[in-house]
């Protein structure tokens, strides 16, 4: 066997479409016959993901007005019209056209949970089922039937809970919501509900449940990706938008570079193969790990700052790099030079 893949998620799935079409012998183990897995299902538009979302026919909508809140505060409302990234995917269509492509190209696939089996290439897809459960927050999203814009989104960061709330169409008639939220030391499922069903009364006003999963995600994990034989991708390499809860891109982003560094070397040189994967996956290294410690400072010292004013504060082109995928170490630093903006003082 040349590889074996471990979960057939987004990132799973996705390099499995790649290298079976490449001839690869591929193995991979999957327990679940259907995608379930909690998720606002927003991809952020590249080259990569698009020619996916297209050729899966897994489009559903795509938001041009957004809301940001801060603890329930208004915060920004950004309208990005046509310039926006964002995509609402149905993700179980994009997963289920990924899989039985590869399937239809040879893959052998396990229904059972991985156990280590090792191959030439071993590769780690099994997305929030990886790694320590120390770094992970439980999330969880319900699909509501509801009157809403289906070009609208509400995101409500929530820095003293360490973790935030949503809002996302679900389809593109304005019918249907993905609604959801994640909160650090928030385990109980029961809490949790009663969280979001009471932030939906609030937002919706009427509803009906018509769906509800909850997940694990990695929001404190370093990246990493390879150690001790294996080759990690997805979130099981830590490549996570912390701060907004992205993980669709930067999984189907890490995928598509090792699948490419596979191809580019000899199966066997591992290093080379290594070393490819790195260099490909630098700028969502960086984001996730910007990412990452943004999301760890905004809750670590909101018990010292009051981290609502200061948001609330910050300026529009601020929040549409947010939305945007944008934002830099360098941003921080700009805002940091403005000492009226971090003490909260004015509204720039």
């Amino acid at each position: 066997m040349d590889i074996i893949i471990a979960g057939l998620g987004v990132s799973g799935s996705t390099i499995a479409y790649k290298l079976s079409e490449k001839g690869f012998r591929i193995k991979a183990f999957e327990p679940l016959k259907r995608y379930n897995k909690a998720c606002g299902e927003q991809v952020t538009a590249t080259d990569d993901t698009l020619q996916l979302i297209k050729k899966s026919g897994s489009y559903v909508t795509r938001p041009k007005t957004f809301s940001i809140f801060v603890d329930g505060i208004l915060a920004s409302y950004i309208n990005l019209g046509g310039s926006s990234s964002w995509y609402i995917v149905n993700k179980g269509k994009l997963i289920e056209y990924l899989r039985n492509v590869a399937k239809s190209n040879g893959i052998t696939i396990k229904k059972e949970l991985w156990k280590g089996e090792k191959a030439t290439i071993t590769i780690d897809a099994r997305g929030p089922f990886s790694g320590n459960i120390k770094n992970k927050i439980l999330v969880k999203r319900y699909i509501m039937r509801t009157e809403w814009d289906p070009e609208h989104v509400v995101l409500d960061l929530r820095p003293r809970q360490g973790g935030l709330y949503w809002i996302f169409p679900s389809d593109d008639d304005g019918k249907k919501v993905n609604i959801g939220g994640g909160f650090i030391n928030i385990w109980d499922d029961k809490r949790l509900s009663s969280l979001i069903v009471e932030y939906a009364s609030k937002k919706l006003g009427s509803f009906e449940i018509i769906d509800a999963r909850a997940s694990p995600l990695d929001v404190f994990s370093n990246y990493r990706l390879y150690q001790n034989g294996v080759f990690y991708i997805g979130e099981s390499a830590g490549l996570v938008l912390s701060i907004s809860g992205e993980g669709n891109r930067p999984a189907i982003e890490s995928a598509i570079f090792l699948a490419e560094s596979i191809l580019k070397n000899d199966i066997n040189n591992i290093g080379k193969i290594n070393k490819e994967y790195l260099k490909l996956s630098k700028d969502i290294i960086d984001e996730s790990s910007f990412s990452r410690k943004l999301f760890s400072f905004t809750y670590r010292y909101s018990k010292t700052i009051d981290m609502a004013k200061l948001m609330t504060n910050l300026p529009k082109w601020f929040w549409e790099k947010y939305i945007l995928a944008k934002l830099k170490f360098g941003d921080i630093i700009k805002i940091a030079s403005n000492p009226y903006v971090i003490k909260g003082l004015i509204k720039p």
